[in-house]
């Protein structure tokens, strides 16, 4: 199929076809979330909901991100 409207620094003509580097759509596997039961005591709920809605979140949203947050701090980066 020729292109019309290619950027002027590319040239189709000499280009090479790559390998497929994707895996098959049979290897892909769906990520699955699993949900956690986790109990506060009113006073320390009370305040979580308070800061969920402070920042219009949900309050599981909330401690997701915070959890999130917190691992992404204590781990190494490499």
């Amino acid at each position: 199929m020729p292109y019309t409207n290619e950027p002027p620094d590319v040239d189709l003509d000499n280009a090479r076809r790559m390998a497929d580097f994707l895996p098959r759509p049979e290897e892909l596997t769906l990520k699955k979330e699993r949900g956690v039961t986790v109990r506060f005591n009113e006073l320390m709920l009370a305040e979580i909901k308070k800061a969920a809605d402070q920042k219009g979140l949900g309050v599981s949203s909330l401690i997701r991100m915070w959890v999130l947050d917190r691992l992404d701090k204590t781990q190494p980066h490499t």
